[in-house]
């Protein structure tokens, strides 16, 4: 292996730290380690690494006896590692258009938006029961970057939450396009969806609660 190598897979895997902190929220040294198939000592030097161009943070969580366990999550300013790049230029186009014409036709913008991504996907969901509909969602969603998990619990609901956000400062100055995610999954999965938690509204995820009764 030559350094060249050696350099290009210290990037691949700090990349994939960096997804697995954005996916999990907080974690420890040893469970990054498990996850990534590395060593506790491989994880802690790309940690430093991350923390010297000031993307990860530490954590102390202090237990009452013993030695207190120390966490790492991802710095306000990692967030910009994951953008799409092309929120600026949304945001300028949708303030024209809100200037020009008025925020009636902002909420416009976003139900179009709706009505096209239904045109598009909207028949693969026929005929699936609800939880092979919140798995196509759920494949759907994380072909367009939004990091999905999702998680059934005993009484039939799901929890469905989203750690990522490309449209992330749209959706802060634009609220129509939660509005539109919230409105798109309650037509997909044909039941109640409620979202506990929102990353425009400071929230650390997306996280939705889908009732496994038909609506």
């Amino acid at each position: 292996m030559n350094i060249r190598s050696l350099h290009q897979e210290d990037r691949s895997t700090r990349r994939a730290l960096l997804i697995l902190l954005k996916k999990r929220g907080k974690i420890s040294v040893q469970e990054a380690a498990e996850q990534l198939g590395i060593s506790g000592v491989a994880v802690r030097r790309h940690i430093h690494e991350l923390q010297k161009d000031q993307y990860v943070q530490t954590n102390i969580q202090r237990q009452s006896a013993g030695r207190p366990t120390y966490l790492y999550s991802l710095t306000e300013k990692a967030g910009a590692l994951f953008a799409n790049g092309y929120d600026a230029l949304v945001n300028d186009l949708i303030d024209e258009v809100k200037d020009k014409f008025g925020g009636s036709q902002v909420s416009r913008l976003f139900d179009r938006r709706k009505e096209k991504w239904l045109q598009k996907h909207g028949d693969s969901f026929q005929g699936l029961d609800l939880e092979k509909r919140v798995e196509r969602l759920a494949r759907l969603q994380e072909q367009e970057g939004y990091m999905v998990k999702v998680e059934k619990r005993g009484d039939g609901t799901f929890v469905f939450e989203e750690a990522n956000c490309p449209i992330y400062q749209v959706a802060v100055r634009y609220r129509q396009a939660c509005q539109c995610e919230l409105s798109l999954f309650q037509a997909l999965l044909a039941v109640p969806v409620v979202r506990t938690e929102c990353m425009a509204e400071g929230g650390r995820k997306c996280q939705y609660m889908i009732n496994s009764v038909q609506a």
